[in-house]
């Protein structure tokens, strides 16, 4: 099976992936969650909905970027192959 089957058959999920709780994104990602739980109960009725919303909308916003930089990062990727490959003036293969 070819890279693009595989990617089209759902074999291939660019997204999933774990990290290193240790790691800096791992302690980040540790103290916003614990930061919320503390928040969530402090807060009552017209506050926790608020940041509930706040909270919501700033999770839309990291899906949206994370598509967005995903997205250029194939086309750019993609753009360097093509370059590649049809750029061979000048190279002697037995190089490779």
């Amino acid at each position: 099976m070819t890279i693009l089957q595989d990617l089209f058959y759902g074999n291939i999920d660019p997204n999933t992936g774990s990290f290193d709780k240790d790691s800096e994104y791992g302690k980040a990602m540790r103290t916003i969650a614990d930061n919320e739980e503390k928040l969530l109960v402090l807060l009552n009725g017209t506050e926790k909905n608020l940041f509930l919303d706040f909270t919501n909308a700033q999770s839309s916003i990291n899906g949206i970027t994370a598509e967005e930089k995903f997205i250029h990062g194939f086309k750019l990727g993609a753009l360097i192959m093509i370059e590649v490959m049809g750029s061979r003036k000048g190279v002697v293969l037995d190089e490779y």
